[in-house]
């Protein structure tokens, strides 16, 4: 398995250990049990136990017998798998991936495993990961990452639990662009599930530069590509309504169907650029009616697009939540937080991931106002994402259209 998710370690004190099975004595001992109730127990309950069990286990009982293979290879499993396993544990949110730029041509990704205190028990590189060069990872959407390139030249989606990787074709050039109009080397992307078509899409932004002229800014609206995992295609959606200047991936977040950036206009207007994934469309989102924060992202909170805005002089931190319906909203406001530099994202149970004065990972609770240090302190100067990692069976081969 690419990732190394080892959560706990034997200790090496020379002692026999007679209380404590060893990992393979459990294995073994969940293995015999699961014969006996595949034996007594309907397929169907059947089915529903083996659901709430890790990706790890499953992929290990695959090779017992052929029935088991199927009922765990199969479309209907793998969904249920997906619902039931992270409904009911919450365990597998108990590791964090932490991405950050040690130079301006290299960003590294790091593990981190943390329990419930918080505390790190493990953390390494992840050396692994079946790409070469620089790369960005994001995600996970129902246990996939899409992966890019540090240049953007090579783009992939991974399930690292299934160790499954697809390569996506070359971008797309936007029809009848001017031949002295190239891509610029930046972009923004997003990664989601479309849930009307059953598709995991990838949508890249990207603007453009002048050939004959490197040092012109070009006035013009960015485009909007979108890549199908069905149709294993790009496909131009049009641009932008207007030039906005797009902050790159650091304040990407996706949610409830949607994927969303922050932004601005002529480099004074704050705004938020959503793409829905269902209908490959666009829209201009306004940022709350605030005093402009010295530091802000984008990041979920009950289940909803929330805004989170750090302002320096107090260290005061506000929490906006958006609806459709009523905008913006203030949910609360903490703080003060002496400790904290910027906002980074969201953990489970609604906590914060803030960054320290000295670039350390902090983890905040509103319900009980604590801090807790996660181990992880960052040399550079910002974070380029904090996600939960996610497992799942999903295959990215079996969701392309033959």
């Amino acid at each position: 398995m690419a990732l190394s998710l080892q959560r706990y370690l034997r200790p090496d004190n020379g002692c026999t250990e007679l209380l404590e099975p060893s990992k393979e004595e459990k294995e073994e001992s969940m293995l015999i049990a699961l014969k006996k109730i595949h034996y007594y127990l309907p397929e169907n309950l059947f089915i529903e136990i083996l659901s709430r069990l890790s990706v790890k286990d499953l992929l290990h009982f695959k090779s017992v017998c052929k029935s088991w293979h199927e009922i765990i290879s199969s479309p209907i499993f793998v969904s249920k798998h997906l619902s039931n396993y992270y409904k009911n544990n919450d365990d597998w949110r108990g590791c964090l991936l932490v991405q950050f730029f040690v130079s301006q041509a290299e960003i590294q990704l790091c593990e981190l495993l943390v329990d419930k205190t918080p505390r790190v028990l493990d953390y390494e590189v992840l050396y692994d990961v079946p790409m070469y060069g620089s790369l960005y990872v994001y995600g996970p959407c129902n246990g996939l990452y899409y992966m890019c390139e540090y240049n953007h030249r090579r783009r992939a989606l991974w399930n690292p639990a299934i160790n499954e990787l697809k390569t996506l074709p070359r971008i797309i050039r936007k029809p009848d662009l001017p031949t002295k109009l190239t891509y610029n080397r930046n972009e923004v992307f997003g990664f989601g599930f479309d849930h009307v078509s059953e598709d995991y899409k990838v949508v890249v932004m990207k603007g453009y530069w002048n050939v004959d002229d490197h040092d012109s800014d070009l006035d013009h609206p960015v485009s909007v590509l979108v890549y199908s995992l069905k149709t294993n295609s790009w496909r131009y959606c049009g641009d932008l309504a207007k030039a906005y200047h797009l902050e790159l991936n650091r304040c990407y977040i996706y949610v409830n169907g949607c994927c969303y950036w922050l932004g601005s206009f002529e480099y004074s207007s704050e705004v938020i650029i959503s793409f829905d994934m269902a209908n490959n469309s666009f829209k201009e989102i306004d940022v709350p009616d605030y005093a402009k924060p010295s530091s802000k992202c984008l990041a979920v909170y009950d289940d909803s697009l929330v805004l989170l805005s750090l302002h320096e002089t107090d260290k005061i931190l506000d929490i906006w939540t958006w609806s459709e319906e009523g905008g913006w909203t203030k949910k609360f406001t903490v703080g003060p937080l002496p400790r904290v530099r910027s906002p980074v994202g969201h953990w489970k149970g609604n906590r914060l991931v803030l960054q320290g004065t000295y670039g350390e990972l902090l983890l905040y609770d509103p319900g009980t106002q604590e801090t807790n240090y996660l181990g992880f302190t960052n040399p550079t100067s910002y974070y380029e994402g904090v996600y939960a990692y996610m497992e799942s069976l999903v295959s990215i081969n079996d969701k392309i259209k033959s």
